[in-house]
């Protein structure tokens, strides 16, 4: 009788423990409160799954991970701690010039209002755009108030409401150091950071202080940190003040040397660097552009970003020999051409998009994973006497039409002409221009 009674009470004993398998899910005392917070959040699920399963096994298996060393315990340099952040993939999109001819000022003027209006360039591009977590140009322009007057070539200054259409359309930053930097001096320097600011554009290559010239702009998303510099090889000619040379960065080896250093130091994945460079409309990049593109590369950066040509020229991959003997791949992009200007014809109205998925992995090894070229086509009108300038992306522009879409503003012209871009560019921009490694 005895062993009967002995019998039931250990089938009732595991019948428990099979119930308490079941209780709905509470919180492991061993468990971070902060990791608790987020475990419920949608951004957060998937991470959190493993850690949910984990807590939720037979008390045997808590027992055993409770016994186990923390993660801070356990990591070290032969068995580094798990990372929170799993593969990472982000996209960069960047273009080229963003320029304001004095055609275009007459084309942004409302006289009813008395206001500028920039959106209506942009239109076409911003669902592009949508698809980046990133979006960088370089603004070729000065925003140096209404006192001076409003003029395009050769001395650009442009409303401020610029500024705050390139934010609206999706634009992250831009980099500001080019041959039009000084167009009105100092002074116009520090009034296009403040509206740079104010419009909350991020940006770099002009600076207030030398202060703020020693840090670098770091775009950062979910874990992910790219840094964006940028320099120019020149002013035309306007100097720079005596004791000011932080107003604009120039293309000094040691300068870019010392600036890609710090921002690896700040905690930079990937390094960017804009050069304003080249000779203008010359579709193939220049001895002086690969050696000094190949050096960037050389002291660590991971992506070169040409303008100044006002055409688009080739990118090419590169392979290049660090300092301390290793390998180093990157990207350069000699030219991205004229993303919105009045200039027209000779490849002058053409620029193109610079697509790029950018991957960091578990372990934070970061690189550029691929690379596209989206051309575009500034197309220009005239509608009850009025300038009318619009960027349209090419491939899906053409995607478009070929569904029956109307676009009413465009020529049969301006659709040729972009059906010819669309495969005559994609020559263009994979044409060998140099060795695919440097020493």
């Amino acid at each position: 009788m005895k062993e009967k009674w002995r019998c039931l009470a250990m089938i009732l004993a595991f019948g428990c423990l099979s119930i308490a398998g079941c209780v709905p899910y509470a919180a492991n005392p061993d468990t971070p409160a902060d990791l608790l917070a987020q475990s419920d959040s949608p951004a957060h699920m998937a991470e959190g799954s493993e850690q949910l399963q984990q807590t939720n096994t037979l008390p045997e298996a808590a027992s055993r991970k409770q016994n186990q060393p923390s993660p801070t315990e356990q990591a070290s340099p032969s068995n580094p701690a798990p990372s929170r952040f799993p593969e990472q993939r982000l996209t960069l999109m960047a273009v080229g010039d963003i320029m304001v001819h004095q055609e275009q000022l007459d084309a942004a003027w409302n006289p009813g209002t008395r206001t500028y209006d920039f959106h209506p360039f942009f239109t076409n591009v911003i669902p592009l755009f949508r698809q980046a977590d990133w979006v960088v140009g370089n603004l070729e322009t000065t925003m140096s108030g209404s006192a001076s007057g409003y003029t395009g070539y050769p001395m650009f200054n442009t409303p401020a409401e610029l500024g705050h259409t390139l934010k609206d359309v999706g634009f992250t930053a831009v980099s500001t150091a080019n041959n039009h930097s000084l167009d009105r001096k100092e002074p116009g320097i520090l009034q296009t950071i403040r509206h740079l600011d104010e419009a909350g554009l991020l940006h770099t290559g002009t600076f207030a202080s030398a202060k703020e010239r020693e840090e670098p702009l770091l775009l950062q998303k979910d874990g992910f940190t790219l840094a964006l510099l940028s320099y120019t090889y020149g002013t035309n000619g306007i100097p720079i003040p005596d004791g000011k040379p932080y107003l604009v960065n120039l293309i000094k080896p040691e300068l870019i040397k010392q600036d890609i250093a710090r921002a690896r130091e700040k905690g930079a994945d990937l390094v960017a660097v804009a050069l304003h460079f080249g000779v203008e409309y010359q579709r193939l990049p220049n001895e002086a552009q690969k050696k000094t593109a190949e050096l960037c590369l050389q002291y660590g950066a991971d992506l070169i970003l040409g303008a100044h040509p006002h055409v688009v020229q080739p990118y090419e991959w590169k392979t290049v020999t660090l300092e301390d003997g290793r390998e180093h791949k990157g990207l350069i992009a000699y030219s991205l051409g004229n993303f919105i200007s009045a200039q027209r014809w000779d490849y002058k109205d053409v620029g193109a998009i610079l697509k790029l998925t950018l991957y960091k992995g578990a372990s934070g090894e970061a690189s550029i994973e691929s690379a596209e070229m989206i051309p575009t086509y500034v197309h220009f009108y005239r509608e009850a006497g009025k300038r009318h300038y619009v960027i349209y992306p090419v491939p899906q522009t053409l995607a478009r039409l070929k569904s029956k879409e109307k676009i009413p503003t465009l020529t049969k012209d301006a659709i040729a002409y972009m059906r010819r871009l669309e495969d005559e560019m994609a020559v263009h921009v994979s044409t060998v221009v140099s060795r695919k490694k440097a020493s």
